[in-house]
């Protein structure tokens, strides 16, 4: 049967447990999918998801996301954007993303029954539901990466060798593109950023994976939303309980990796429409009094330094929670100077990742580190 999300409490623990599995990354903030959900399940919109087992197994489904990076911190001249004819924005992101859909679709010439969010976070899997209900299809209790991921290749599906193209690319101004087929996942990102820069960022809809749903099963890691909604629902129980993260540890077999508060953000990249990618500083609290920590960001949490020693990389995932709230918190500002955190690691969703095909994925040397994949559970030096 399929499960209803019909309660803002409801609505509340799936976001905070989208952010949690997000990484800090997924397209936005959790307050975006709060602020985006609770006004449609007040007004009587529940939120159902489905099953992939309840669908006949010649049901067309496609992913959809949102493809960008950092946005500039002041916007474009208008002159430059008229120069293009960019005079009025014709989408929201969730307009892209539905619009994305029905151009992958026609491309093809096929029927949709059913929506996939790409990964988890906030705003990517928010805006594949929305994307569902505006054109009135259900979306899976299932993604294709157990997280968010800063590359649009780096999925399930991709280490079991499915490309996600064809794709299609909507930006906010209305221009649609189409990506037939690429060399590598590495190119179909890089044309994706691309045409991101082109449009001068916050995001494109993307729509890829375009199979059905008998093709689509072993990709797909099921189950992982409504894994969200229950890690949302334990990191509010062990904040009212006083136990903070006792509950969601015990659910993840996760670990506190540092904790402290956070100082300056070290940026590496300065280049406008494309990837976030920085360093976090923490100055250790509690039992890491004295000790220096470092978060290192690809638009999501990647790797974890103790000192001088790397003590969680991906594909474990890495959030970043406030102290006080266990609120989990985003890579778009929200770790500021001087706010008390903790660094928490929890194992992947799925043993995909841990394959060789998953670590040479989204593990260290992916980032061009010199250092191989470190298991979480690496002993404390």
């Amino acid at each position: 049967m399929p499960t209803v999300l019909s309660d803002p409490q409801a609505i509340e623990d799936f976001v905070t447990g989208l952010a949690l599995l997000g990484t800090g990354g997924g397209g936005g903030r959790l307050e975006d999918g709060i602020e985006l959900l609770v006004p449609l399940v007040k007004g009587g919109r529940p939120i159902v998801l489905l099953s992939p087992d309840e669908l006949p197994g010649d049901t067309w489904t496609c992913s959809l996301s949102s493809v960008g990076g950092r946005d500039p911190d002041a916007p474009p001249p208008a002159a430059e954007l008229a120069a293009y004819g960019l005079a009025r924005e014709k989408h929201t992101l969730v307009g892209r993303m539905t619009e994305a859909a029905r151009e992958l679709a026609g491309y093809k010439g096929v029927r949709l029954g059913a929506l996939v969010s790409v990964e988890l976070g906030s705003a990517a899997t928010v805006g594949t539901i929305l994307a569902g209900l505006e054109l009135g299809l259900p979306t899976l209790d299932s993604d294709y990466a157990g997280r968010a991921k800063p590359e649009v290749g780096q999925s399930k599906a991709a280490i079991m060798g499915r490309s996600r193209a064809p794709m299609a690319f909507v930006d906010r101004w209305g221009n649609v593109s189409f990506v037939k087929s690429t060399v590598s996942e590495e190119m179909t990102d890089r044309l994706g950023r691309m045409l991101s820069v082109a449009a001068y960022g916050r995001g494109l809809g993307a729509a890829g994976h375009l199979m059905q749903i008998a093709e689509a099963k072993p990709m797909l890691i099921r189950g992982s939303l409504l894994t969200a909604a229950s890690l949302g629902r334990a990191l509010r129980e062990g904040r009212s309980s006083g136990e903070g993260l006792g509950p969601v540890q015990r659910a993840t077999g996760g670990r506190v990796l540092f904790e402290g508060v956070a100082g300056e953000t070290e940026w590496h990249s300065n280049e406008p429409y494309m990837f976030r990618i920085f360093t976090y500083h923490i100055a250790g609290t509690g039992r890491f009094a004295g000790e220096r920590g470092r978060v290192w960001v690809k638009n999501e949490h990647h790797i974890v330094w103790r000192g001088d020693m790397a003590v969680a990389t991906s594909p474990d995932l890495i959030a970043i929670l406030d102290a006080e709230t266990c609120k989990p918190l985003s890579t778009r500002g929200d770790v500021t100077p001087g706010r008390p955190v903790v660094v928490f690691g929890m194992p992947a969703l799925d043993p995909a990742w841990y394959t060789p095909e998953g670590i040479g994925m989204i593990g260290p040397r992916h980032f061009g580190f010199a250092f191989d994949y470190v298991p979480m559970d690496k002993p404390d030096a």
